[in-house]
């Protein structure tokens, strides 16, 4: 491969996913200080804190505008600023020391509520630059000098970040739509069966690409319409249709999904499983295509989508003749025929928005210009981006408690006995603890074998001289594995970290074993009292928050089921619109059920009873769900009404009904609802169409009964 086809894979990849790139921003702006001190420019103390201080800045990858970046990422180098400064007051005061820990961790607390998904990050640096101050203050050092340090380096960290900007893809309305499509092409190549693969692993990976398009698709919904306020432009229009046109696709390919395992295994029949796997290839590159055509705005890849476009065309069209040759008008062939025609007529839409979309798309050159412009965005964004709601999760206010419960006996252990690196211990608790005890094991089991792993190649490192330029440019490379693994193997991360303490460590002199020997025993005390305060302070388990989500998908689905029968039985006044909301309610209420029973599997064992049958009957929703999602694909114009579908709409709905009573301890409805579902007579229409429909809705009633006879 010659060096100009690996530059533009490179390139594309970083549109889409520029962790690399981030991780060299953030070990320019972390080694910039401290190349400064043998300079005779910077005193120790004062690159070392802007040297976190800016790292930190550019790791919180705030997304969004410009304008609400920078608001973002001043107000919160403000608050770092302002931890450095408390630590450094109170240092002289174990007392004080104590108390202000304590207020660092409702800190934590309150800026998980209101940051949202930069909350976690920006406690975690407050409360390292808080313990930096508190360890480093004194006559040579007072707090004003370290605060300055701070606030500078968090200055330099947001330069350098802004620096980027005119070059790199980072637009705050295309890379969300690009996600979309790009989470579009992972459900593409998760459905085709692999040969002598894991069914169960199949269906695992199938069910985290559902989950993260509809993740993908919740977030660009709700970064477009806040930035329709005021002075709404075409181009946001043509977003949102963009966007909606992959959530279109998504619903046909769901609808496949039933058919896949007979098409594309034997002895399903052979010619129609050569076509559909060509078929999800060229949706997989397509879908992969339209993303990076849109983040990168750039006609080069617009072209490459038009071949793309075209080769999925021909492949959908002759997989549609090859279906209605074998298939005639059966059941499955009209199902078939319904979809890959919706697929087609979706395609050249797609061609459309996408063209419309790209405003700039025969410039040759650099995407400086629309990068730059703002004027979409109104305050909208940043109420989607912040939590104003004074309504605080109880699970969240335990954690705080928790949290500066376990901090503050560390912090005047580490004051009252001069242990060395002390702050090691409440970092690591800030760190590790998480409100769930499954989450918190997990990260401390991570933290400890990444530190360990650290500090025995740290260890050896300390039998090594290197001279200052080669300890910087080992620093250097060590930062930047740090934070490149940082939010995707955390121990991996961890391992960085260590090396890379241990290494800033020698460039300030000699070192000894005594240093990692600190840093395992400091950190395994951390992670040991993370674990014991997350059973032993106030536990929220999650057996008790499961029943309430589990009841509230059944009558989600109750809804969902009885709109949809109706609307297939000919009631008027239920458009398929509405139908789609309901269903996209039931998806979402899977995925809270799915997102529960991970995080009970990772409590205590004691608090694991029952957990089983709770996750089969989450299964039979969920597949009971996907049988009313394809027969919803067949609630349409020209689709004859299926009679008798009413008594059926009862019988489902007063049967999940009953299921969510008993999931709450009311069991006393089931037995009626055994019994209707029982004597259901389903309808058995004519037309294939309807045909399939009335199939679907009999798969869902299969799964139903199987969920009345186990009860709850």
């Amino acid at each position: 491969m010659d060096m100009g086809s690996q530059a533009g894979r490179f390139a594309a990849r970083e549109w889409m996913d520029p962790s690399a790139t981030r991780a060299l921003r953030a070990t320019a702006a972390f080694m910039l200080p401290l190349v400064l001190v043998p300079l005779g420019l910077l005193r120790v103390n004062d690159a070392v804190m802007a040297s976190f201080a800016g790292h930190a800045v550019l790791c919180l990858d705030v997304k969004g505008a410009y304008a609400l970046r920078l608001l973002l990422l001043g107000g919160l180098s403000v608050v770092f600023t302002g931890s450095t400064w408390l630590g450094a007051m109170v240092a002289p005061d174990v007392r004080l020391a104590v108390l202000a820990t304590g207020l660092i961790a409702l800190g934590a607390g309150a800026w998980r509520h209101g940051l949202g998904e930069y909350g976690p990050p920006a406690a975690s640096t407050s409360a390292l630059l808080f313990f930096l101050g508190l360890g480093s203050a004194g006559p040579a050092d007072p707090p004003l000098r370290l605060a300055a340090a701070t606030l500078a380096g968090c200055v330099g960290g947001i330069a350098v970040l802004a620096a980027s900007w005119p070059f790199l893809a980072q637009h705050p309305l295309r890379r969300p739509v690009a996600l979309c499509w790009t989470a579009l092409s992972a459900l593409a190549e998760a459905l085709p069966p692999v040969e002598g693969g894991d069914p169960v692993q199949r269906q695992v990976k199938i069910q985290a690409a559902e989950h993260g398009l509809r993740e993908a698709l919740d977030q660009a919904k709700q970064v477009l319409e806040g930035a329709r306020g005021g002075s709404a432009r075409p181009m946001v229009k043509e977003l949102e249709a963009l966007r909606r046109t992959a959530a279109e696709l998504a619903v046909r390919l769901v609808a496949l999904h039933p058919t896949l395992d007979r098409l594309l295994e034997p002895p399903g029949p052979g010619p129609l499983a050569a076509g559909f796997s060509a078929f999800l290839g060229s949706l997989v590159n397509l879908g992969r295509s339209v993303g990076l055509a849109t983040v990168s705005h750039q006609s080069g890849h617009l072209s490459r989508f038009e071949v793309r476009l075209m080769r999925l065309e021909r492949l959908t069209q002759v997989l549609r003749k090859r279906a209605a040759a074998r298939l005639g008008g059966t059941p499955e062939g009209a199902h078939l025929d319904r979809v890959l025609g919706d697929i087609l007529d979706l395609l050249p839409e797609t061609r459309t928005r996408l063209r419309s979309a790209m405003e700039r798309a025969q410039e040759r050159g650099p995407i400086s210009f629309e990068l730059f412009d703002l004027k979409a965005w109104a305050l909208r964004p940043l109420a989607s981006a912040l939590n104003f709601s004074l309504q605080v999760d109880p699970a969240l206010v335990r954690y705080t408690f928790r949290l500066a419960a376990l901090m503050m006996p560390m912090t005047f252990a580490w004051q009252h006995w001069n242990l060395p690196h002390g702050f090691w211990m409440p970092l690591c608790v800030m760190v590790v603890i998480q409100p769930d005890y499954g989450a918190t094991r997990m990260r401390a089991t991570q933290r400890a074998v990444g530190t360990l792993a650290g500090c025995a190649t740290g260890s050896l490192l300390l039998w090594l001289r290197l001279p200052l330029p080669l300890l910087l440019a080992a620093t250097a490379l060590t930062c930047w594995a740090f934070t490149f693994f940082l939010k995707r193997d955390y121990k991996t991360a961890v391992f960085f970290i260590t090396l890379l303490v241990v290494l800033q460590f020698q460039a300030a002199g000699p070192v000894t074993l005594t240093l990692t020997l600190q840093r395992i025993g400091l950190t395994m005390a951390g992670c040991l009292m993370a674990l014991v305060g997350a059973l032993a302070f106030w536990p929220m388990w999650e057996r008790d928050r499961f029943p309430p989500l589990l009841a509230e998908a059944l009558r989600t689905h109750a809804f969902f089921a009885d709109l949809l029968c109706r609307g297939l039985a000919g009631t008027p006044d239920i458009a398929p619109a509405t139908v789609l909301k309901v269903k996209r309610r039931c998806q979402r209420a899977n995925s809270l059920v799915f997102s529960s029973l991970n995080r009970m599997a990772g409590d205590p064992e004691v608090k694991q009873e029952g957990i089983e049958r709770a996750a089969a009957l989450a299964n039979h929703t969920q597949r009971l769900a996907r049988a009313l999602s394809v027969a919803a694909v067949h609630f349409a114009p020209g689709v004859p009404p299926i009679p008798g579908l009413e008594a059926t709409a009862r019988a489902i709905s007063g049967a999940l009904e009953a299921l969510a009573a008993a999931v709450e301890g009311d069991p006393s409805r089931l037995e009626d609802a055994r019994t209707a579902v029982a004597v259901l007579d389903l309808p058995r229409p004519a037309d294939p169409h309807a045909a399939w429909a009335a199939a679907q809705i009999a798969l869902a009633v299969n799964e139903l009964d199987a969920m009345l006879v186990a009860g709850v």
